[in-house]
């Protein structure tokens, strides 16, 4: 049987309709403020955990880490850890402000008043080309910063994290829809934003307004001890203003 080979420009002949279909709109998209200083705790934390239990831990862990440990939390406590923004790059998404505090990207971290990070690292290329080791946490009283559920949550991610091989971490986060929706548009760029709303379980893109006003929140110098609940009221009562 003869397969027909399709003209020179016969995709240019496609029906307007029929190209939208193909190239459905991008997700909403909100931009959280990071909580500068619980991103900082929540990384000194799992270098100190994983340097308790005898683990090594890259920056690879640690980003992958933070992602489970805040796509859990926003599901099942109403908001993310760090507040972090995440973004889809070819090994899978990355909290953006603890990339550049990985990475040591000090222009970025100026502009978070960053100066100085509590913990070491060193070369570790035997680990992977461009890996670096991350120990000796000088992080301090994070149950000050964290709330009970943060650390919890955080544990448990490192324990996930640490017990799955690179590939079933890769086939976890690149199978998660806001990864997905994100890298299908990353075009020549090596990294996209990703949706918060898509983030939950079941995507909810008001939802994701919320936590957005609540960093907001956050970043006027508001106690980390406010109830969640007020700030969803005030919100809420803006909204229907």
């Amino acid at each position: 049987m003869s397969v027909g080979r399709m003209c020179p420009g016969a995709s240019e002949a496609m029906p307007m309709n029929e190209q939208i279909r193909r190239e459905p709109a991008p997700a909403p998209r909100v931009s959280l403020e990071p909580d500068v200083q619980k991103v900082t705790t929540a990384i000194g934390f799992l270098i100190k955990e994983a340097d308790c239990r005898g683990l090594t831990l890259t920056q690879y862990d640690i980003a992958k880490s933070l992602f489970f440990a805040d796509r859990f939390h926003l599901n099942n406590f109403g908001r993310p850890i760090t507040f972090d923004n995440y973004v889809a790059m070819k090994h899978g998404p990355v909290p953006s402000l603890a990339y550049d505090m990985l990475k040591l990207n000090t222009p970025m971290l100026r502009r978070y008043d960053v100066r100085g990070l509590p913990w070491q690292r060193e070369q570790a290329d035997h680990l992977g080309l461009g890996c670096f080791r991350f120990f000796e946490s000088s992080i301090e009283n994070e149950a000050s910063i964290l709330s009970a559920s943060d650390i919890e949550v955080l544990s448990n991610a490192l324990s996930t994290v640490k017990g799955l091989t690179f590939g079933q971490i890769r086939e976890l986060t690149h199978g998660d829809i806001a990864y997905k929706e994100a890298w299908a548009l990353v075009g020549e760029a090596k990294s996209n934003p990703m949706s918060l709303g898509l983030l939950y379980d079941l995507p909810d893109f008001e939802a994701a307004e919320e936590v957005q006003f609540i960093s907001q929140q956050k970043s006027q110098n508001l106690s980390s001890d406010d109830d969640l609940e007020s700030y969803l009221a005030e919100f809420e009562a803006g909204q229907h203003s």
